[in-house]
């Protein structure tokens, strides 16, 4: 059985303008290939709304890094909270399933030419091995 504790560091910065640029060339595909739809409807109707893709696009890689595995893109939604606090919620599918056990953190900070993440993967307490042991 694994200890609880982190297990997975990911990084990435991105230009602003490069994620701005491929939504523009590309229409539509781009957004909908990288994108759910609850992420573009935060971020599509806001003014810096290039500066919150390019970040939840560096969010996503972030994620991808910590866990050490490609995973699809739409299979990490980062959505804030009700204080705006950045989730990652990691949708179900074969490739995901056992990294839902585990939490993902990340922060995000963008200004108007980057955007950068760290996610941080975090392996929970197995309630068994709690209750055996308690």
């Amino acid at each position: 059985m694994d200890k609880p504790g982190v297990f997975g560091m990911g990084t990435d910065i991105v230009e602003v303008h490069r994620i701005q640029g491929l939504a523009d060339r590309w229409e539509g595909k781009f957004l909908d290939r990288v994108f759910c739809s609850e992420e573009l409807d935060y971020c599509l109707p806001a003014i810096n709304r290039y500066e919150r893709l390019a970040g939840r696009f560096a969010a996503k890689e972030a994620v991808i890094k910590a866990l050490g595995r490609r995973v699809p893109w739409k299979s990490i939604k980062v959505l804030p909270n009700e204080q705006g606090k950045p989730l990652v919620h990691l949708s179900s599918s074969t490739a995901v399933e056992e990294l839902r056990r585990s939490g993902v953190h990340v922060s995000i900070s963008h200004t108007e030419r980057y955007a950068t993440a760290t996610a941080l993967c975090v392996r929970r307490r197995d309630r068994k091995t709690d209750e055996e042991t308690g």
